[in-house]
């Protein structure tokens, strides 16, 4: 156990097992600062420059309505940790099955300790700028960081996330305000000039837009879990939607804006940044590139380590983050060595496309049909089915170009290269499975609060 001035933490010890009713604690308001910091980062920022070269009135419509519906899908999500009381993969196995399960369980391994990867690399970079460290000390010192929040848990997670809301907020408002001060009418009379509406690109901010932020929908319960089951489930909603509809539109209106007034895409976002807002004031852009990079990665290891054990119940909570802090340190030293990230960055994204049908299901399950399998052991084919076949359905809209894969279906090729697989695949999902449940015997039992309990 360690103090900070009044907060006493313990090592958080518990796993994917159940919360039960005495250990509940916390308002529904840690839910809307724990997305608020964690989008406050470079990923959101970073999106200026895909932003860049549609009219403004596109643009904005895109930021809003793209974080709006994925903030609704991770609220939706989120409702799910109080009355189960569990990590969210574990959920996920009451509906799909224990065994079908460990699919979209790896699926999640692999995304949390990509995402912690990337990044290091950044926050590792960034570091490295404002101390003149090597690359490797710079690295050593944010997994570290990272490795000590994962292994204390839930608690230090809450605490760090309401510190970073804080810290980034006054950082990206300075940001913000800098940047729009320098914007002026001739600088929107250049952009309008060249900025022209195509169905392409539209599509692709949409499918980016959207893609970061609906990616964390397979954490969502491990930050609700221990809240009383009693808990208002607007109120999740709400605040989940909340916090990352709102950093994240922060955050991507404030990196079109400094796009804008360097009037070039091809920079990368430090460089556009400090030829805004000038090189004095440049450590603060690397300041908060290195904490957004903390804030991101509290959540992606902490979940990392709930997802290994969704993958394997031997795997104990706190051995499995600090595996994932060392895995996460030798991938993201390699990537740096061998220049990769934008590549795995592009690979992470593309598996973005296994968590829409997979949260249609769940949510038609929880909050329409209100079934789910009473035995982590049994998988509800209904579930299966509708998964399978809405994500088949989905690929001719798909277009993986922007990826560096050479996949277009035909569908998003007639559509002048739009992908909307995202809302096609999360619509037939959840259409399927009530179909599915209304024509065919109740498989399952009605879900029972509290009573569904991992093995």
């Amino acid at each position: 156990m360690f103090s900070i001035g009044a907060l006493r933490l313990s090592i958080e010890w518990r796993g994917t097992e159940k919360v039960e009713k005495e250990s509940r604690h916390g308002r529904p308001i840690s839910i809307f600062i724990i997305w608020l910091a964690s989008n406050l980062t470079i990923a959101d920022f970073a999106l200026g420059s895909i932003l860049y070269g549609l009219p403004i009135s596109w643009i904005i419509f895109i930021i809003v309505f793209s974080n709006v519906v994925a903030g609704l899908i991770l609220g939706l999500v989120s409702a799910m940790g109080p009355k189960y009381g569990l990590p969210q993969m574990v959920i996920s196995s009451a509906i799909f099955g224990r065994k079908a399960n460990k699919a979209f369980s790896l699926a999640q391994w692999l995304s949390t300790i990509g995402w912690f990867s990337i990044n290091a690399i950044i926050g590792a970079i960034a570091l490295m700028s404002i101390v003149k460290v090597p690359y490797y000390i710079s690295l050593l010192i944010v997994v570290a960081i990272m490795a000590v929040i994962g292994i204390y848990g839930i608690e230090v997670v809450h605490s760090f996330e309401k510190s970073m809301s804080i810290v980034l907020g006054i950082l990206f408002l300075f940001l913000l305000i800098v940047s729009f001060e320098k914007i002026n009418g001739q600088v929107m009379i250049n952009y309008s000039k060249n900025a022209s509406f195509s169905p392409y690109l539209v599509a692709l901010v949409l499918a980016s837009v959207f893609s970061y932020l609906v990616s964390w929908t397979p954490y969502a319960s491990d930050y609700t879990r221990y809240l009383s089951e009693n808990t208002s489930a607007k109120k999740i909603i709400f605040y989940a939607m909340a916090g990352g509809a709102i950093a994240s539109i922060w955050t991507e209106v404030t990196g079109l804006a400094i796009y804008i007034v360097a009037g070039n895409p091809s920079l990368n976002i430090m460089q556009a940044t400090t030829q805004v807002i000038g090189r004095g004031l440049s450590l603060l852009a690397l300041f908060s590139i290195f904490l957004g990079g903390l804030s991101a990665n509290a959540l992606n290891l902490y979940s990392n380590s709930l997802s290994a054990q969704a993958l394997s119940y031997k795997f104990k909570r706190v051995y499995a983050a600090i595996a994932g802090a060392i895995i996460g340190f030798l991938l993201a030293y390699i990537g740096n060595e061998i220049g990769f990230t934008s590549y795995y960055e592009n690979f992470l994204l593309t598996l973005d496309y296994w968590i829409m049908p997979w949260a249609g299901i769940l949510i038609a399950s929880f909050f329409i049909k209100k079934n789910a399998s009473q035995s982590f052991r049994n998988a509800d084919y209904r579930a299966l089915i509708s998964y399978s076949i809405a994500l088949i359905i989905s690929a001719p809209f798909m277009n993986l170009t922007s990826y560096g894969i050479p996949y277009e279906g035909f569908v998003a090729r007639l559509i002048g290269g739009a992908d909307i697989s995202y809302f096609v695949s999360f619509a037939f999902s959840i259409i399927l499975y009530l179909i599915l449940a209304s024509v065919e015997p109740q498989i399952n039992n009605k879900l029972q609060r509290p009573a569904v309990e991992a093995p």
